[in-house]
């Protein structure tokens, strides 16, 4: 009975005490909400054009010497919205690791985004005359990687992990780049992908491409969605089919459709959709649960903060449900082991720092329990909790 009423109150401390403390969103002098990020220009010599894109920083970049995975967003400036939100929401989820977002803007998306020239016999497109100014993209990722890449990593904290996400003729992109340069980037998010783009040019592609990479190491997510009409899903489910065929060992990838949404309005899902797959390795496996040890644990941390930067940490909830496993087992050393870690991930998490001073005390470790409930009240009053002065009882209750 102890033991589930200290669950409970576990939980409510946690739905309760952490909550989500909002950045300070710059203002402009008439009060407008700015947040989204800065807009920059690249005089582009491979495109021959001035080129627009638009930088995100996560919260906290300019208050710390960390190094950021970055994901570049395709039609940034349509989708930097939703972007930047969804990835706020998860990364404070401890879902994925902060992100830089550079998003890049369109600015003639059928020349930039295409592989090759779409000629009379071309479906999908507007008559006999085909589109001329398409198959523009290997000019496109050649700008991207050349020109755009070197930009951003030599003006931000950048971690080697990088992302491309498309949608539509940006998802059309991303598996051609995957294919014909796919040391560029380490994961990709191809949501509803144009791959009826000159009769499935690009699966006809894969065929080959599969076969001669048996061991390529990438992270796709392909998304569409459930709604989604012609030219989009049965197309996508050939490209995957080839997938299936050729199995690479070390392709981790995910296809699905996602409820009844349409073309547009599924960029928002596949976008929330994707980026929890892409870092699905974030949650505690199975295996841990089954056979914890200190080690293990804290090697698998490691190797996640050299993975994707030393910001990336497990979700709390995950830190927790681990926690109350091994208290279960009386492995209390191990249980302070977890917490020692997850108070650092989430040095806001002021539940987290009470039930660590709890176990420390169990373990009669008084004098760190007591330093813990002295950090808990520079954290409650940093932001404003209101739990200094039940901390300085439980420090005089243990001194005494």
């Amino acid at each position: 009975m102890k033991k589930i009423l200290l669950i409970l109150s576990l939980s409510l401390f946690y739905f309760s005490s952490f909550s989500q403390l909002a950045k300070p969103i710059e203002l402009t002098a008439d009060n407008r909400l700015l947040g989204l990020g800065e807009r920059h220009v690249l005089s582009s010599e491979i495109l021959k054009e001035e080129r627009p894109v638009i930088i995100s920083l996560p919260i906290g970049y300019e208050q710390n010497q960390a190094n950021y995975p970055v994901i570049y967003v395709l039609d940034g400036l349509e989708n930097i919205k939703h972007t930047v939100g969804t990835i706020e929401l998860l990364s404070e989820s401890g879902l994925i690791p902060p992100l830089i977002i550079v998003g890049i803007q369109s600015l003639d998306r059928t020349r930039d985004l295409t592989p090759s020239n779409a000629g009379q016999n071309m479906y999908g497109g507007t008559g006999n005359s085909g589109l001329t100014q398409s198959g523009g993209a290997p000019h496109f990722l050649r700008f991207i990687n050349e020109e755009l890449i070197p930009y951003v990593e030599s003006k931000y904290r950048t971690h080697p992990y990088r992302i491309l996400e498309g949608h539509s003729f940006g998802g059309l992109f991303s598996v051609y780049t995957l294919m014909n340069e796919p040391e560029i980037f380490d994961a990709f998010i191809v949501e509803a992908p144009a791959l009826w783009w000159n009769q499935e040019e690009m699966t006809q592609q894969a065929k080959d491409f599969f076969i001669e990479n048996p061991s390529i190491d990438k992270s796709m997510y392909f998304g569409v969605g459930g709604e989604e009409g012609w030219g989009m899903r049965q197309e996508l489910i050939r490209f995957i089919n080839v997938i299936k065929e050729n199995n690479p060992k070390n392709l981790k990838w995910h296809h699905e459709e996602v409820g009844d949404e349409d073309h547009m309005s599924s960029r928002l899902l596949l976008n929330y959709h994707g980026l929890k797959y892409i870092f699905s390795d974030l949650r505690i496996e199975e295996e841990l649960n089954k056979e914890y040890s200190d080690q293990a644990f804290l090697k698998e941390e490691e190797s996640l903060m050299e993975k994707y930067g030393t910001k990336a940490r497990r979700p709390a909830g995950d830190y927790v449900n681990l926690v109350v496993k091994l208290e279960g087992e009386e492995n209390l050393e191990g249980a302070i082991t977890i917490l020692k870690r997850a108070t650092k991930a989430y040095p806001n998490y002021i539940g987290l720092l009470t039930y660590l001073a709890k176990l420390y005390e169990q373990t009669g470790q008084i004098d760190s329990a007591i330093a813990t409930y002295v950090y808990g009240i520079e954290v409650s009053k940093k932001y404003k909790l209101g739990h200094e002065e039940d901390f300085t009882l439980e420090i005089s209750r243990l001194k005494n």
